[in-house]
């Protein structure tokens, strides 16, 4: 399957799909902001599964 399909399977998974990216987006942002190694690094950890999630990886 294509990524567009799934991305359109339900109606709801886009909005959930834009969620996701504004989280992605805002994870990524603190990571650059942050200056403590250790608060990178869990953001780091965070950040993983919410882009295979966004790249609707099961």
């Amino acid at each position: 399957m294509t990524y567009f399909k799934l991305a359109t399977a339900s109606w709801l998974t886009p909005i959930y799909l834009l969620m996701l990216a504004v989280t992605v987006v805002a994870v990524a942002v603190n990571i650059l902001r942050e200056e403590k190694l250790s608060s990178q690094i869990v953001g780091g950890m965070v950040l993983i599964p919410l882009v295979l999630r966004l790249l609707l990886v099961k």
